[in-house]
């Protein structure tokens, strides 16, 4: 795709922009290497993808831009979740399972609601996106106080979802050889899910941008060395204490307004299609 970019934007004379949301190892090769070099503007989504590109290619012009956070994940902040006597742990995952991502690190979160369902029988592991490989996480996905809800459709019912969840997971793959190329990248949602003020446990490696953009914030609880005696004791911990939990993740909210809402991402984007 990106050589036949490349070959329209030169037989057409116009800018080629590259917006790389993923490193991959083929992106080391001759040719897409040559292409990134001299295409018209490159964007990265984080700042160690930004390094890593630079030394790669020795271009120092190179922008990182990553989705912002509408407003309307501000508002939600506003709402409490519900957790009286009635209502249940709304545990969530928003985003598409995949089994190079996310394996070898989401399966201890079934393993461990499993553990805490007999201690807190009203916890609800819920889940949303794509699955793939299809027969990905099967079995786990039809246990005992899991729910898997498949694809939002359409994309605002995600801020209905967001409003009902009481804490967000963001797994990353423990597996050495995926986490080379996982490493740089960032959850799509990310931002909104901050933005929301409900607390965000990350458990995956500590040299990936997430855990790097959530630490340097202070923001959210993470679990960098894998453990599901830790990961239990953790969402316990969560659901016991949440109420000083939700404030904390509620003050959070607040720095992202500045790189992270959709305005300013749209703003910043504009200036970046600007070539006169």
């Amino acid at each position: 795709c990106i050589s036949y970019a490349y070959w329209i934007a030169n037989q057409r004379n116009i800018p080629l922009i590259i917006h790389i949301a993923d490193y991959s190892k083929e992106f080391e090769s001759y040719q897409i290497t040559n292409i990134l070099k001299n295409c018209s503007k490159l964007i990265c989504i984080t700042e160690e993808m930004k390094l890593k590109y630079e030394s790669m290619l020795g271009r120092r012009d190179i922008e990182v831009l990553h989705n912002g956070a509408e407003n309307t994940c501000y508002e939600i902040s506003k709402q409490p979740p519900n957790l009286d006597s009635n209502s249940s742990f709304n545990l969530c995952f928003l985003g598409g399972l995949f089994s190079h991502l996310h394996g070898e690190c989401i399966e201890d979160f079934f393993h461990v609601v499993s553990r805490i369902l007999p201690q807190i029988p009203k916890l609800e592991f819920h889940l949303y996106g794509q699955v793939q490989p299809k027969n990905f996480l099967a079995k786990q996905l039809n246990q005992n106080g899991v729910k898997h809800h498949g694809i939002v459709m359409p994309l605002e019912k995600r801020f209905e979802i967001m409003t009902k969840a009481h804490c967000f997971v963001i797994p990353s793959t423990f597996d050495p050889k995926s986490n080379l190329e996982y490493k740089f990248s960032f959850p799509t949602k990310l931002p909104e899910l901050v933005a929301s003020g409900r607390p965000i446990l990350y458990y995956g490696p500590e040299n990936t941008s997430t855990n790097h953009f959530l630490q340097s914030a202070n923001i959210g609880i993470c679990i960098s060395r894998r453990s599901t005696q830790n990961l239990t004791d953790t969402l316990i911990s969560i659901i016991k204490n949440y109420a000083a939990f939700y404030e904390k993740g509620k003050n959070a909210r607040s720095f992202l307004k500045q790189d992270y809402s959709a305005k300013n991402v749209r703003k910043k984007l504009s200036e970046i299609l600007k070539f006169y």
